[in-house]
């Protein structure tokens, strides 16, 4: 025979499982508003003017190249976009087409960025898009030239209790590696560490920008906890989480592509 106090302790026990699953959840960085979200630039009345269906994904970066440590990743990310892009009915051309115009445009400007300064030559950039978009233009039938990049910048964790950190979008719980007795009290959460973001830039074959946004994708640093101080390093797994990538790239197409969810205002 069932009791009132059985009922009462079932009655409990689902509260207690809802409680326990919404609180997961809201540690989701879809799970609602998030005000770092990119104030993207979106020329909605040129795109409707004139579709983009056909595009070429550029092999290049807009500004410096990833350090050498992301670029394997980075060759992922890109595969992701090119397989997002094509998940969303966008035609996505070989790349060679670019990499061609490129190649052809760099041989009369010479090198865009300068390894030895790590600057742009801003001049000489503008000129191998210039004849890049021309080339493309007469050999080809696309609409658009799309930049993904990979880029490192800086970031911090919050003081407060779950220590989160949040930028272009996203919300990342600190990373831990290795085993010890745990992370001090008096810890400092607020130190400026390194993160990887997307970032996407879309240009119409006539070179005119018609969409430019951010998305962010995790940490690079992480709590090593073998030290007898803890202290962030560098972390042994970059970008291992294809979650937080595709959600840094559904972040920085939107609204060029909607993003189901989209954590901002529009």
């Amino acid at each position: 025979m069932t009791t009132y106090r059985t009922k009462s302790v079932r009655i409990i026990l689902l509260v207690a499982v809802a409680l326990i699953l919404s609180s997961v959840v809201s540690c989701s960085s879809s799970g609602g508003y998030n005000p770092t979200v990119f104030d993207y630039g979106y020329e909605a009345e040129k795109i409707a003017a004139k579709p983009i269906k056909k595009v070429v994904l550029a092999p290049v970066s807009m500004g410096a190249p990833a350090p050498s440590y992301l670029q394997k990743r980075e060759r992922k990310v890109k595969a992701m976009v090119k397989q997002y892009l094509e998940s969303n009915g966008y035609e996505v051309l070989p790349n060679y087409h670019f990499e061609n115009a490129w190649k052809q445009a760099s041989r009369t400007y010479g090198n865009v960025y300068d390894p030895s300064t790590g600057k742009i030559d801003i001049k000489a950039w503008r000129g191998a898009m210039i004849t890049t978009g021309e080339i493309l233009r007469d050999q080809t039938d696309t609409d658009a030239i799309i930049f993904a990049d990979l880029f490192e910048h800086e970031v911090q964790h919050s003081n407060s209790m779950k220590h989160y950190a949040r930028w272009y979008g996203v919300t990342r719980k600190p990373a831990l590696q290795g085993s010890g007795t745990g992370v001090p009290v008096d810890f400092d959460w607020s130190q400026r560490i390194k993160a990887a973001s997307l970032m996407v830039t879309v240009y119409d074959i006539s070179l005119t920008r018609v969409f430019a946004s951010r998305g962010g994708i995790d940490t690079l640093y992480a709590v090593d906890l073998k030290r007898s101080n803890p202290a962030f390093v560098r972390r042994k797994k970059m970008l291992k989480s294809e979650d937080n990538i595709e959600e840094g790239i559904e972040l920085a197409f939107h609204p060029f592509i909607t993003m189901k969810n989209y954590p901002g205002n529009k």
